[in-house]
């Protein structure tokens, strides 16, 4: 790709910056937009995989774990233990990924396993260029399994920070946050669902899981809520493969309670949607895959927003009106 991915963090900084300072908004998506249009990506590459040792004894300290859970009994985890099981998410395997680490991870933040700390820990862990972005810039790979459950992993996170009687993350690693999941969205293009042989990426739900989670955070700004949604809509825009497994609703959700929280955010958006009708009509004019693939996954996100039952009035109202145009 012509930009790296150090590159794509800096564009996406300044354009926060100026949002933030009141500089940018009506024209922030055309401005993203630009940015996408200009990247690139290279052929995929290995994606390392644990050892067969390294996996032995990461599924007994699961199991381990899991026993102790489902017995709810008191679980003590150093800092390295906690860092090695966050390790198996890059898995390709769906037992030891899905079914082992994630699920474990999962009941453990509910039950209060990790401490205060850890969570911590574990949230400037998952945010690491190397995690969150691991393989983003090449073409479709298994590297995918690592960054998308890393975002799932930080949805969890933020959900256990909200629920905490003081904020755990503070303004830097929130301001740190921002600028990863941002850069994340922006370079995101794996559209795959469920992998034969290899359980979910499920990459842009997940996208929609943390984003909705974000949209509750009190702490962050309605600034940097209106960013990270652009670079979505902005993203999406551009899929050049279809979101066909449950992707499109969840987003849906996500957007409609978003719109709720403040009406800022709904004469927003709807600006955007018009944008976008103007957009698709200049692209019934191409004839591709990609180029269908791009308008029906708009289509059908537009088309589930309708299915919303709380979705605001003057939103429902345009998306109807249009509705001849949608199918």
């Amino acid at each position: 790709m012509d930009y790296t991915i150090e590159d794509v963090r800096h564009e996406l900084q300044l354009l926060r910056e100026r949002v933030h300072q009141g500089e940018l908004l009506d024209s922030l998506g055309s401005e993203i937009g630009r940015l996408l249009d200009e990247l690139d990506f290279d052929a995929p590459t290995s994606v390392h995989q644990l050892s067969e040792g390294e996996v032995a004894a990461l599924m007994l300290k699961v199991s381990a774990i899991q026993e102790k859970l489902n017995a709810n009994e008191t679980i003590v985890l150093s800092d390295q233990e906690v860092i090695n099981l966050l390790n198996g998410l890059r898995q390709s395997d769906l037992e030891i990924r899905d079914h082992g680490v994630f699920l474990t991870v999962m009941q453990g933040l509910q039950q209060g396993m990790f401490s205060d700390d850890q969570i911590v820990l574990m949230t400037r862990y998952l945010l690491q260029n190397r995690v969150i972005l691991s393989h983003i810039d090449t073409s479709e790979s298994d590297g995918v399994f690592l960054r998308s459950f890393a975002v799932f992993t930080l949805a969890l996170l933020f959900y256990a920070n909200r629920r905490q009687a003081l904020d755990l993350f503070g303004d830097d690693l929130r301001s740190t946050a921002v600028d990863q999941i941002a850069t994340y969205i922006a370079l995101e293009r794996d559209t795959r669902g469920f992998v034969d042989q290899k359980g979910w990426a499920h990459a842009f739900t997940h996208i929609g899981n943390l984003l909705d989670e974000l949209t509750m955070d009190p702490n962050l700004s309605r600034a940097d809520k209106i960013f990270l949604e652009t670079i979505l809509i902005e993203r999406m825009k551009r899929l050049d493969t279809p979101l066909m497994m449950g992707e499109i609703g969840r987003i849906s959700a996500y957007l409609t309670a978003w719109v709720n929280t403040n009406d800022i955010y709904a004469t927003y958006f709807l600006k955007q949607l018009k944008q976008w009708r103007q957009e698709m009509t200049r692209q019934l004019q191409q004839e591709s895959e990609a180029g269908w693939h791009r308008y029906y996954n708009q289509t059908h996100l537009q088309a589930s927003l309708l299915m919303q039952p709380k979705l605001p009035q003057a939103i429902h109202e345009y998306l109807d009106d249009a509705r001849q145009f949608l199918i």
